[in-house]
């Protein structure tokens, strides 16, 4: 069982398969074995008993045959019932030659003479022949009928019912699978959408109750999202609106402060409103539909430059140019959000490496923080998630910027990783999506040495 498990796929395509060739394969296993018992072996014994009476029958009558009758008789016995006489052994052939009417007809014969007999084969005229050798009052004759005489074909009838069989079970779960996984298949790829943040079309409510009543669930599911969707980012507008009219009032009113004021005092509040306002801004953006964008031609060596722009925090060697059709404003946010937190955590320069040469390319945004345990690098991606614990700007930032990577890398069919970096630190990286548009496979390496170049 376990066999055959791993030998069929686990698809509803194979369960389905497996099902009917045990159902089929008992069913017709139980129907052979009636049909033998109750049908062709009670025929098959009086054929052979009649044969074999025939057989013994023939044989004694020919040895009370004058001599000059025999020859006669021999040759009318062979045409009318195919069954040859002869005082010489024949030719015994050594090969082995499975046939099952063979033993009724030897019980018959062993029952008539009331002793155990042998049969033999030979082979003439391109037919086999079987061989006893018959006792008639002291003269031994060789009674023999061919193969040709009995026009059952076992092995032959065998073979045409397995493979009716396979090709049943084989069109049968081929049918009823694909009833089933065509539109679990169309469920799967609209669930797929919506996960990438994408509206897909309305799935067909049609087809057997219980499919239909899932799409009719997907499909009210799916607007349920929408709405929220809608709602989420209507609100934070409104919020965001509301929440800027007084920061706009509180800057004029900074601004107007009297000179006496204390310039630290004022630059503070300053700050302050700069930051309520950033605050705001990463809420608003986050709450938009993080969907995939269009993607264009861009040179991803120039565009890793101008992210970099040249600080001095950052180790970047600029090399050959490595054209690739990607959503250039996606990728810009999804490494800028990365080297943004790297720079707030790393206690040393913090590193991008571009591999241009994998299947498909990788960016590499490398640190010397304090790492991010492993259990926690899934936490991380969650909004307002943050390994220290407070919301102090000074020791990190709302927890949003890697919640934002993460919807667009999956949006665009990125990857987007977290993994130990050797000698300390964090490796994120980010591998585009192959020019087929398929997901690239998972990677499942833990510890992750420095790309080909790094210090």
């Amino acid at each position: 069982m376990r066999i055959v498990k791993r030998l069929i796929p686990a698809t509803l395509f194979g369960r389905a398969l497996l099902t009917l060739i045990f159902t089929f394969g008992l069913f017709s296993v139980i129907t052979f074995w009636v049909i033998v018992s109750y049908a062709l072996a009670p025929v098959a014994q009086r054929s052979a008993s009649d044969l074999a009476s025939i057989m013994v029958l023939s044989a004694r009558t020919l040895s009370q045959l004058p001599p000059a009758l025999r020859e006669d008789y021999r040759a009318r016995l062979g045409r009318e019932y195919q069954i040859r006489l002869t005082d010489e052994r024949p030719l015994v052939d050594p090969n082995h030659f499975f046939f099952p009417y063979l033993r009724q007809v030897t019980l018959a014969l062993e029952e008539r003479l009331g002793h155990p007999i042998e049969v033999v084969t030979s082979v003439a005229n391109s037919d086999r022949w079987f061989w006893v050798a018959l006792d008639t009052g002291g003269e031994t004759i060789w009674t023999g009928f061919p193969r040709s005489r009995v026009e059952t074909r076992p092995i032959e009838g065998l073979s045409v019912i397995i493979g009716v069989a396979v090709a049943l079970i084989f069109g049968t779960a081929a049918i009823l699978a694909g009833r089933i996984t065509e539109p679990l298949n169309r469920l799967s790829a609209a669930a797929e959408q919506v996960a990438l943040g994408h509206s897909p079309s309305t799935l067909s409510e049609n087809g057997p109750k219980e499919l239909a009543q899932l799409a009719r669930q997907f499909n009210a599911t799916s607007r349920q999202i929408r709405e929220l969707i809608a709602n989420r980012t209507m609100l934070l507008a409104g919020i965001s609106h509301d929440l800027r009219t007084p920061l706009t009032r509180l800057r004029l009113a900074v601004e107007m402060l009297p000179r006496t004021v204390t310039p630290t005092l004022a630059a503070r509040m300053e700050r302050d409103i700069d930051e309520m306002n950033a605050l705001i801004t990463q809420a608003v953006e986050f709450g938009k539909t993080l969907g995939a964008g269009n993607p264009e031609d861009v040179d991803l060596t120039a565009l890793i430059t101008d992210l970099v722009g040249g600080r001095p925090d950052i180790i970047w060697q600029r090399g050959r140019p490595c054209p690739y059709r990607v959503d250039a404003l996606a990728l810009r946010r999804i490494v800028g959000n990365l080297l943004e937190n790297a720079l707030r955590y790393s206690e040393d320069l913090v590193e991008i490496h571009l591999d241009c040469q994998a299947p498909t390319p990788v960016i590499f945004v490398l640190d010397r923080g304090p790492g991010i345990p492993g259990p926690e690098r899934e936490a991380v991606f969650r909004p307002y998630y943050r390994l220290e614990g407070s919301r102090n700007r000074m020791t990190g930032g709302t927890g949003l910027g890697l919640a934002v990577a993460r919807q667009l890398a999956l949006a665009n069919q990125m990857e987007l990783r977290l993994d130990a970096r050797r000698g300390g630190g964090t490796a994120a990286s980010v591998r585009l999506p192959p020019r087929a548009a398929e997901l690239a496979p998972l990677r499942t390496a833990a510890i992750v040495d420095d790309p080909p170049g790094g210090a």
